[in-house]
């Protein structure tokens, strides 16, 4: 289950309480898709482990975000007992944590960023895989060069997995994949699954089809759209 660095203790704690269906999230961020991108990580983990996320926030309607951002509505706020609060503001929770700041290229990053990335010929999920490569609590200074190697990354696992589609189909790598979800799990550190997944694309003593299958399901947290290449080469 997802563990998460508690502000309130200074420690990692388990964020959904024990044996519950369903995580109830503040989130007090600024709007917009590079601040709800530790909300829709949470909410992917948390889902993968068969609990719902039920979603309370005073930053706005999230609407259709870039970087595959997806949260619900959030739902009015009436005093219940929140289980985790994404951000400094908002209610008290059991849990709270908080991300570090993020700048591009030394400054804070501008609100047109993704669709700067667009422009720039890069995908806009380059940006998602950059902060990946990074870890929620630590200071982020995005550059052009990082976004450029996440963008030809991106293409490249798409490119693989939509070639390991033709071949024959396989088991999921299971304790590739379990070491993975792990890493996820262990105070969301994406640093260490992203290395995973790297080393998992060049490990040829793993089938193509299982190596298939194991990107597209790790790809339900990762959010790269891994699939959408496929039957393109």
């Amino acid at each position: 289950m997802l563990r998460l660095h508690d502000t309130l203790r200074d420690s990692v704690e388990r964020v959904a309480p024990a044996g519950a269906r369903a995580l109830r999230m503040y989130v007090s961020t600024p709007p917009g898709p590079l601040s709800y991108l530790l909300p829709d990580l949470v909410r992917r983990v948390i889902e993968r482990h068969g609990l719902r996320v039920l979603t309370h926030g005073d930053a706005g309607e999230p609407g259709p975000l870039a970087l595959n951002i997806h949260l619900s509505t959030p739902l009015p706020y009436a005093g219940e007992p929140v289980d985790l609060v994404l951000g400094p503001g908002g209610p008290d929770g059991r849990h709270r944590v908080v991300g570090g700041p993020l700048l591009f290229e030394g400054n804070a990053p501008a609100d047109t960023l993704v669709s700067d990335v667009e422009a720039a010929g890069l995908d806009p999920l380059a940006v998602r895989l950059a902060l990946l490569e990074h870890h929620y609590r630590g200071p982020v200074d995005l550059s052009w060069d990082a976004l450029r190697s996440a963008d030809r990354t991106v293409r490249r696992w798409r490119g693989r997995v939509a070639r390991w589609a033709e071949s024959p189909s396989g088991p999921i790598a299971r304790e590739r994949a379990a070491r993975i979800r792990e890493a996820f799990d262990d105070d969301l550190d994406t640093p260490l699954a992203v290395r995973l997944v790297r080393e998992l694309e060049i490990d040829d003593s793993v089938a193509p089809g299982s190596r298939f299958e194991t990107f597209l399901h790790l790809d339900h947290i990762l959010g790269l759209d891994l699939s959408s290449d496929i039957g393109k080469v």
